[in-house]
């Protein structure tokens, strides 16, 4: 509870101080830890209703293109505009099970397991994905080359788990439908002593994609927080790109609540 003393005169009485406090509950009256970070606790562990949160990630290792999306595949990255199966290969040969996190046409939230068969690709999901937010190893031991997940339609590459990783590497997201996403922070951070503009974009559903923030670095890490979260209405696509010389390393990742629309 935070507390306050109330020290003038006309809040004076019979020589007494007088003090306010406040505390931060839930709907059901439950006092919830309002102090930084912690005050989001409830919401991560699905508490709150009608809130959740989103962790977005992601690295290029070697530059290839001006600009660049931060991902693993090192190119600026193709947003597709029709839903459609997919499918994926393993360059190690790999047989394990990952998981496939997405948008549906509807930009509704869907997931799908694929059982990988190496090299050769696999059979299509049974679900369409307009949009990869995420995938991952789900059983088995982490992959040990590139697991290329693809566009059915297209042949697109939309997603990439990157050797070694485990999951993929990825600084974009597209809002589901419904929902509000609120950012707060954004980092990025640049392994060579040379210059990187990072930019993060937003495109608003039948818009273009514009910019919302730049960070310049140098070798150097740099955390912008947002004190007011920037609103990103439902169906919304966000992407963080940099230009720098070829053959930079950087990271990126950022920080969102997701709140359901009225």
């Amino acid at each position: 509870m935070a507390q306050y003393r109330i020290d003038t005169n006309a809040w004076l009485s019979a020589n007494r101080t007088i003090f306010e406090g406040f505390v931060l509950s839930d709907k059901d009256g439950n006092i919830i830890n309002s102090f930084g970070a912690a005050s989001n606790i409830p919401i991560a562990n699905g508490d709150v209703e009608g809130y959740s949160t989103v962790h977005k990630f992601g690295l290029v290792d070697g530059t290839a293109t001006n600009p660049c999306t931060i991902w693993t595949d090192k190119t600026l990255y193709t947003w597709q505009t029709e839903a459609n199966t997919v499918s994926a290969n393993s360059f190690a040969g790999q047989t394990q099970t990952i998981t496939v996190q997405g948008l549906d046409v509807n930009y509704a939230e869907v997931e799908e397991d694929i059982v990988l068969t190496g090299a050769t690709e696999t059979a299509e999901t049974t679900q369409t994905f307009l949009r990869v937010h995420r995938a991952f190893v789900k059983t088995g031991t982490t992959n040990t080359a590139n697991i290329n997940i693809n566009h059915h339609s297209s042949d697109d590459l939309i997603s990439q788990i990157g050797d070694s990783y485990g999951q993929t590497l990825q600084a974009f997201y597209t809002v589901p439908a419904a929902k509000t996403a609120y950012l707060s922070r954004l980092r990025a951070s640049s392994a060579k002593p040379q210059s990187a503009i990072v930019g993060l974009f937003v495109r608003p559903f039948g818009g273009a994609f514009r910019a919302q923030s730049i960070i310049s670095l140098y070798s150097s890490g740099e955390p912008t927080v947002f004190d007011t979260p920037l609103r990103i209405t439902e169906k919304s696509d966000i992407e963080i790109r940099v230009a720098t010389p070829t053959n930079n390393t950087l990271s990126a990742d950022f920080d969102m609540i997701l709140v359901d629309n009225p």
